[in-house]
């Protein structure tokens, strides 16, 4: 299971996994033909320890034999090994220590799965599903936004939550328990960016010297903000995973991870180029035509007003809109695609507006019931009249050539999702408008799709404007920075005041420079990022909660750093408070 390899693989290019003298590593096996596990991760009490690799490599079941799900097979599925045999296949000390432990104390395990379809269906409301065992009710549910539910709306049931709604309930859930081992499967799904570092926090609160806490999920800044060690995997997915043999801090292990390269094992991680890459910022007077444009605006309905600071859309300029979730993002990415009548839109003039620009939409929901082949779907854009480079940069990077004759209801919602951005980027426009498009992918999928769009956008000399909650995503797309906040408003002391009739207000601010707007984003987060130049200088890391980074960056008010330095004088500062 953590069997040493028998050779070092020096032939091994960069780029190009090698995957001999596996077979002995073998840790799972569902059967003959089936998908195989090589090796498992090795968790620690008092760390928090993150796993990360592309769909369909092994996460999931990793989690479910240190939870005891699933037992270790070590391939032998037709005759299961028994725990003492297991054990001895164990070259891992903190492995060994962590069965040992399992099999000794049969500890408690508080498990967060990754899809609510059980809970969706169950009779489950609230209440029973929030019970304290840890007497943290208040902490975790203020932190988490469900203070409403610590004594109301408990028997609101669990099937008419929102996705995100539920998420933050099973996280609450979980972090209720008195448990043991703590297991999370992609906490960060249908979070908003506020919503996923308050996760986190809760999550990391779970540590203590006797706890073992272990998570998976696709959002490298989150797992940048929340671990302490992660275990890279890598494989072919649907056919076998391997996890490296040894942990990396969390520092060096995302640098690792993203250049694809296990300098330990001499071993690349995935097929294919780097993920580090240096965005291509282009210059704002790219173009030679009059930028698009839209006034400010004011699109008022019965429960909400949103106004709109005007602005105009520079070529080769992408905007990144931040917010939280039901702060009319999507409304407003909308408002942009014109699917709003006239009518209903007033600038400030009185005028009405519509958006009179060429734009390209991909919506956050997609159509998976479509009956059409993929290649009948891109038909308006014909292959063989595509530049090379968008082929390239675009259907290549996303992997959309081997779906071309697949029916679109057959695709998973990961390659739906690549094929909408592929789509979206293929038709001319003026201005690409995405909501969402990290959604359903990987960690991987998620900077490749970045850097899909990036560089199509550069190369065309097009805007784009972005709806994303991924904050590395974000950060590898972003030229300018757009946030959209609530605002509550009185009534008018000259209308009859009635329950609820408090009007709510969202405000969408002009763009601002990346920086600026990160800054001004992230001070309302209380998070920090920062760019450090003597690591990887393009890739943007979290600081932990309370480090000294943390508490250096928030003392000179800079949230987002872009090339962060410490003097000795800084370290002085530091040591006396």
């Amino acid at each position: 299971m953590a069997h040493s390899l028998s050779q070092q693989h020096e032939g091994c290019e960069k780029g190009e996994p090698s995957y001999d003298g596996l077979d002995d590593d073998t840790a799972y096996c569902y059967g003959l033909n089936c998908f195989k596990l090589r090796r498992l991760p090795a968790p620690r009490p008092g760390e928090l320890l993150a796993l990360v690799g592309i769909h369909r490599t092994g996460k999931t079941t990793a989690l479910k034999v240190l939870a005891g799900l699933l037992k270790p097979n070590l391939g032998r599925f037709n005759a299961p090994p028994e725990w003492p045999d297991i054990l001895s296949h164990c070259d891992d000390r903190d492995l060994k220590n962590y069965f040992t432990h399992f099999i000794e104390k049969k500890p408690k395990v508080a498990f967060k799965a990754q899809h609510f379809d059980d809970l969706r269906v169950s009779d489950l409301d609230v209440g029973k599903m929030l019970v304290d065992q840890r007497g943290m009710m208040k902490e975790v549910c203020d932190a988490l936004g469900l203070t409403k539910y610590r004594e109301l709306n408990r028997d609101q049931r669990l099937d008419s939550l929102s996705d995100g709604m539920l998420q933050r309930v099973s996280i609450a859930a979980t972090a209720l328990q008195k448990a043991d081992i703590y297991i999370f499967d992609e906490p960060s799904n249908f979070l908003d960016v506020t919503q996923r570092f308050k996760a986190a926090q809760v999550i990391r609160s779970l540590i203590n010297p006797d706890t073992y806490v272990i998570v998976v999920d696709n959002d490298l800044s989150f797992i940048d903000y929340i671990s302490d060690e992660i275990h890279c995997l890598y494989g072919e997915p649907g056919k076998y995973g391997v996890f490296t043999r040894l942990a990396y801090n969390v520092s060096a292990g995302i640098e690792i991870y993203l250049d694809g390269f296990d300098t330990r094992e001499n071993q690349p991680l995935r097929r294919g180029k780097s993920l580090i890459f240096k965005p291509g910022k282009m210059s704002a007077d790219g173009g030679s035509f009059e930028p698009p444009c839209y006034p400010d605006l004011t699109l008022t309905r019965e429960s909400f007003k949103l106004q709109v600071a005007g602005a105009e859309l520079k070529d080769a300029q992408i905007y990144l809109v931040l917010g939280a979730n039901g702060t009319k993002k999507t409304t407003f990415i909308r408002l942009l695609a014109g699917t709003f009548r006239p009518l209903a839109v007033e600038s400030q003039g009185g005028k009405l507006w519509r958006s009179m620009f060429m734009k390209s939409y991909k919506p956050q929901n997609l159509n998976t019931e479509s009956t059409r082949i993929v290649r009948q779907v891109l038909s308006p854009f014909p292959i063989d009249g595509m530049h090379p480079q968008f082929k390239e940069d675009v259907l290549e990077a996303l992997q959309i050539m081997p779906l071309l004759d697949r029916q679109v209801g057959s695709l998973s919602p990961g390659e739906m999702q690549k094929l909408a951005i592929a789509c979206c980027l293929a038709t001319p426009a003026d201005v690409h408008l995405f909501d969402e498009p990290s959604e359903h992918l990987d960690s991987d999928e998620r900077i490749i799709a970045a850097m899909a769009i990036r560089r199509h956008v550069s190369r065309t000399l097009r805007a784009a404007v972005i709806v994303e909650h991924d904050f590395m995503m974000a950060t590898y797309l972003a030229d300018q920075v757009i946030l959209v906040e609530e605002r509550q408003t009185k009534p008018s002391t000259t209308e009859s005041v009635t329950p609820n009739s408090s009007t709510t207000e969202f405000a969408v601010s002009s763009p601002y420079p990346f920086v600026e707007g990160m800054n001004k984003f992230l001070s309302h987060q209380n998070v920090t990022f920062r760019r450090d130049p003597l690591s990887f200088q393009f890739v943007p890391r979290a600081n932990k909660l309370g480090s000294f980074e943390d508490w250096d960056q928030k003392r000179k008010g800079n949230y987002y750093v872009p090339n962060w330095r410490v003097s000795a004088q800084d370290v002085l500062n530091a040591r006396q408070h």
